[in-house]
């Protein structure tokens, strides 16, 4: 897929101008952290931008208040709320550093909307409204781990997005008992193109 491509389907997602990524894309660059081994523009925008945000060309979200997990970089959360700037976003990272990465793009990109919390997920106040309607993580920790983790932040209402591999059936495999327990279903949507991704949806039955 070309870039123009892939700028296409962007815009046809938020409205956003592509711009915000190549802006992003050189603060990655640029950053003194080593955040990913993809630099090759054409891969960063199909296997990081793209693949932050297709499943919301697939599939319609309701969300208004969302957390990232383990933010790293800044994926998916970043892409996310640069689609969406009428959405509260939470980027959730434990490491120092890469907070402060986070929160110098929230403020070179503009995206009032994103806010960084330097913790782990555990540790999120729930007393403090810190109840989200979408919780996500990608690339960071088992399905059993992310429950585990998440479940005091979580509503009736909420959806889990987890962005998975071949294993999304194994892991949800392992954290059947916890699913059972809290009556929460999951729906694996496998994709092979434009990008190679499993998207697994938790919910509350």
């Amino acid at each position: 897929m070309s870039i123009e491509e892939i700028y296409s389907m962007i815009r046809k997602l938020g409205g956003v101008e592509p711009s915000i990524f190549e802006n992003f894309y050189q603060e990655i660059l640029a950053a003194p952290l080593n955040l990913t081994a993809i630099t090759a523009r054409g891969d960063f925008f199909l296997k990081h931008i793209l693949d932050s945000i297709y499943i919301f060309n697939l599939r319609q979200i309701e969300f208004k208040r969302m957390v990232d997990i383990g933010s790293g970089g800044g994926f998916p959360g970043i892409p996310i709320a640069a689609v969406y700037p009428e959405r509260e976003i939470y980027l959730v990272e434990s490491i120092s550093k890469k907070c402060r990465f986070l929160e110098s793009c929230a403020l070179k990109l503009s995206l009032r909307n994103l806010h960084i919390l330097n913790c782990r997920a555990e540790h999120i106040d729930k007393y403090n409204d810190s109840v989200f309607d979408l919780i996500t993580s990608r690339g960071v920790g088992s399905v059993r781990d992310i429950l585990h983790a998440t479940l005091h932040i979580a509503a009736k209402n909420t959806v889990w997005l987890m962005y998975k591999g071949e294993r999304a059936e194994q892991e949800v495999a392992q954290a059947s008992d916890i699913m059972k327990k809290r009556g929460i279903k999951s729906e694996i949507i496998r994709i092979e193109e434009p990008i190679t991704r499993t998207y697994l949806f938790l919910r509350y039955s």
